[in-house]
């Protein structure tokens, strides 16, 4: 197997663990934070925060990497609907890094008045950034059915995810 098709493989699961997480914490998660209480809201906030910061800057970096490897295999055939499909892939994906991070520095430590519309405008950012990653996602899954005939494999045979 080719770094070229490990590194689809890799990319396509990544994101589409994220996505699949991202996802369902929207589904469960979103209407439930919604019904919270100010104090119980900030207590879940700050240890989703301390659990998120742990793990996900390494998660984002080898995702981003794996998506740019991609275009790297792809760099030649620049012009084709695969190579576009990664890109766009690697935009939404990156896009959600930057909301990721611009929402994650959010600190709510003392009651305020409108810490409803703080709250409703932090779940609209989560439901955007899983709809980026879903939409990444499948971006890459759609270019899989474009991959280019695997040099090593016999003529006939596409190496499709």
């Amino acid at each position: 197997m080719s770094v070229s098709v490990v590194s689809r493989y890799m990319s396509l699961l990544m994101v589409g663990l994220m996505a699949g997480n991202s996802l369902a914490f929207v589904l469960g998660m979103g209407t439930a934070m919604e019904k919270l209480s100010m104090g119980s809201y900030i207590e879940l906030r700050q240890s989703m925060d301390t659990t998120f910061s742990a793990w996900a800057p390494l998660f984002y970096i080898l995702i981003t990497a794996s998506i740019a490897s991609n275009l790297y295999y792809l760099r030649r055939a620049w012009r084709t609907l695969e190579f576009m499909l990664v890109a766009f892939a690697l935009v939404c994906v990156l896009d959600e890094a930057v909301m990721t991070w611009a929402t994650h520095s959010w600190q709510l430590m003392t009651p305020l008045s409108d810490w409803d519309d703080i709250r409703s405008q932090w779940l609209r950012f989560m439901y955007i950034r899983s709809a980026l990653l879903v939409s990444g996602f499948g971006l890459l899954l759609a270019s899989s059915f474009f991959m280019k005939r695997s040099l090593s494999s016999p003529r006939d045979v596409f190496a499709v995810v």
